[in-house]
């Protein structure tokens, strides 16, 4: 594949990235508010949806630039990068979901899904850095992206 078609694959997939995770951030906050007011178990499903489609794309985006990628070392950070991002979607939507479930300690949950986004954030920004170094071509990406 060339990199125009790379390039549109992984503009494609920033977008949706981006809405899927706009959905996810209100309805995280809608979960805060509403766990102070009592149980919503029923909110769980939806997000368990949102939750999923989260995990599909962080599935999609290594696949799509693993094809695109021969380097061994590229590729084994890669793999950690999708590990990372299973593993932080999973805390994620565990997190949220205790939240929603369980009417007590809900602030403590709140403060403990504050303190795992803030976490998550850097470890995620820590992964894109490294694979900026290792692929140019993603650097180049985000530098016309920011144009």
């Amino acid at each position: 594949m060339t990199e125009t078609h790379w390039y549109t694959e992984e503009t494609a997939w920033r977008k949706s990235h981006l809405r899927v995770g706009y959905v996810l951030l209100t309805f995280i906050v809608v979960a805060i508010v509403l766990s102070f007011f009592g149980r919503y178990v029923w909110l769980t499903v939806p997000f368990l949806l949102i939750g999923i489609a989260m995990i599909g794309l962080d599935v999609k985006k290594y696949r799509m630039r693993r094809t695109h990628m021969n380097d061994r070392n590229v590729v084994q950070l890669l793999k950690w990068n999708l590990l990372y991002d299973l593993i932080s979607s999973g805390v994620l939507v565990s997190l949220v979901s205790a939240l929603l479930i369980f009417q007590y300690d809900s602030l403590a949950l709140a403060i403990g899904l504050l303190v795992w986004g803030a976490v998550s954030d850097q470890v995620s920004r820590m992964f894109q850095k490294k694979l900026k170094e290792h692929a140019p071509l993603l650097h180049q990406l985000d530098q016309e992206r920011q144009k």
